[in-house]
């Protein structure tokens, strides 16, 4: 099996340092250590002009990737489901969400732990990722609902916040919700939620 390339090392090294460590506790000795490169050696430098550039390659990347919820969003025009469809695609949708935050767990930390020293950083993963999967994940909502009138804009924002928060906590508490609610149950109420909201029945 082929081994990653050194920058691709050095990329995903940091970004998991500065994850677990800050950006601020991450050394570039401690990036080059991760990477394989001799500590200290400024092995890094021939990849990368600075530390910072290093995690601006690796959040580019990661905006870059989309994921699966990408994919279910970014479609070609708005389809609208039959009523017996909206239920499983609003649980895949739901599972998708929460496979990207997983995807994204190092840039999640870096962001909370250090949010006010990347402003540039925060704009983009506003723009390119919260704000462009709101605009469609409220396109979908308001393509199902039809003729139903509710806020469907604030209602994607609501239902991105909650699967946010479920991930959020069960990342603090070790991978278990303290609630002791599993992922699946959790997903199976919101999209329940969610359907009940658009097929008017609430």
């Amino acid at each position: 099996m082929e081994q990653p390339r050194t920058r691709d090392r050095i990329v995903v090294e940091a970004m998991r340092l500065f994850a677990d460590n800050g950006y601020e506790g991450t050394s570039v000795a401690n990036i080059e250590a991760a990477a394989g490169l001799a500590k200290g050696s400024g092995g890094l430098y021939k990849h990368f002009e600075s530390k910072r550039a290093v995690l601006v390659e690796g959040v580019s990347r990661l905006l870059a990737a989309g994921g699966d919820l990408r994919s279910l969003l970014d479609r070609p025009g708005v389809e609208k489901a039959t009523a017996a469809d909206v239920p499983e695609m609003l649980r895949r949708l739901a599972k998708a969400g929460l496979d990207r935050l997983e995807q994204e767990r190092d840039f999640n930390r870096v962001l909370v732990r250090d949010l006010d020293r990347f402003p540039d950083l925060l704009e983009r993963a506003r723009d390119e990722e919260i704000a462009l999967n709101h605009r469609q994940l409220t396109a979908w909502l308001t393509a199902q609902a039809g003729t139903r009138r509710r806020d469907w804009s604030a209602i994607a924002a609501v239902l991105i916040g909650a699967t946010a928060h479920y991930w959020l906590l069960r990342d603090i508490f070790g991978g278990e919700h303290p609630t002791g609610v599993s992922e699946s149950a959790y997903i199976d109420a919101m999209s329940d939620l969610a359907a009940a909201l658009l097929t008017g029945t609430v």
